[in-house]
Order: C-alpha cells, then structure tokens, then sequence
C-alpha cells in the first residue's frame, strides 16, 4: 500500500504548522466514474466507490490502512466482504460545489462507519504533469459510528466529533468512458491551527504520483 511518507514535511511545504497528530485512513483499489470528459475545468458528478470484496488489480496485499503519523496502525481484522467506500463529488468548472464521504468497515464484530461532508469551493481538480489527476478538497463535520471512540480497532478519541481534515485522491486516470478502476484515496483528519487545512490541500499539486 502506497502513502505520503510524511504529512509534516508536506505541511512545511505549504507553510503551515501541525497541531496534533494527523490520522490517516488510506484507501486503494477504488473505481471512480465522471459523468463526463474529466478535466481540470470539468463541471459535472464524480463517484469513487469500492470494497475489499474487489481485488486490487495492482496486486497489492493490503489495500485498506489505518495511519498516525505515517506509522501503519492496520485494520482491526476487517472482513473484507464487510468493507465500503463511496465518495460523491459535484464539480463547476473545476471546482467541488457539493459531496460527502462514507466509508464502513466490520471489524472484530463491530461496525465502524465515517461520514464526512466536503467543504464547497475549497477544493478541486488539478492536472499532473499532463499524465493523472489530483482531485482534493477539505473536509468538515466528520463523525464516528463507533461510541467507544475506535475506528477498525484504532483509538480515534483524540480527533474527536464533527472533525475537519481534508482528503486526496492523487492518481484519477479516466479511460475514455470516464472510469478508473484502480484509484486511490486518502482522508486526513486532525484538529489543525487556523489556516492549516487550506494550506495542506494547496501543498496536495507539490507531492507528485503515487502509483501510476
């Protein structure tokens, strides 16, 4: 599973600084589908889903990862049958307007959801070096299912309720039906000093490909 090696230095790029610890939830193997010609001007509905039910057609062994502070915390024994993602996003001329995020995972007996909102005309889509597509945007009021405070076994009381953070989704390549079967996604949260979240997703262009 590929991840930004460090969230501090891409926080240093960007000029801000880091209040807490930054947790990570790292997504692989997803689909994604726009419902026209992508570009960085692209005004229309992009949807990113999957489950762990697919397989990574890179063929990596784990395409699902819970992170803190680039340190792998693991899945708490997730089934991968037990597994979702899904990721609605409305674009005009480039920028996100709307969208939400929704991932479920089953682990150890106990259903672990996060629900996020994505915050309107902070966000959007940038060309890489002509070759893939850097879609990010910041993300509010993000919530835990879980009363206990865990997430796929990781103690998540520290990021609390209604928690802000961003997500990045570096490598969208659509084919010529607009689809890309092997993307993937990361969602950051963290309780940040003012400013911080419009800085890291500013930084997002400076981190280059990933996987392609």
């Amino acid at each position: 599973m590929k991840k930004i090696a460090s969230i501090v230095a891409l926080a240093g790029t960007a000029g801000m600084a880091i209040a807490q610890d930054v947790l990570q939830v790292d997504v692989d193997a997803l689909s994604a589908e726009a419902s026209g010609t992508f570009s960085d001007t692209f005004t229309g509905d992009l949807l990113v889903f999957g489950s762990l039910a697919n397989p990574d057609i890179d063929g990596d062994a784990s395409i699902l990862d819970v992170v803190i502070d680039g340190n792998s915390q693991g899945t708490g024994g997730a089934a991968p049958g037990a597994f979702s993602f899904e990721m609605a996003m409305t674009f005009a001329n480039g920028e996100i307007t709307a969208g939400e995020i929704s991932l479920s995972a089953d682990a150890t007996g106990s259903e672990n959801t996060y629900t996020a909102d994505l915050v309107a005309t902070n966000g959007g889509a940038i060309l890489d070096a002509g070759a893939f597509f850097i879609v990010s945007a910041l993300t509010t009021n993000g919530n835990w299912t879980d009363s206990n405070g865990s997430f796929l076994g990781v103690d998540v009381t520290p990021w609390g309720q209604n928690v802000d953070g961003f997500f990045a989704q570096i490598d969208f390549n659509p084919n010529d039906n607009n689809i890309d079967l092997d993307t993937d996604v990361d969602v950051f949260m963290f309780v940040p000093a003012p400013g911080t979240a419009l800085g890291l997703v500013a930084g997002l262009g400076l981190m280059g490909r990933r996987r392609r």
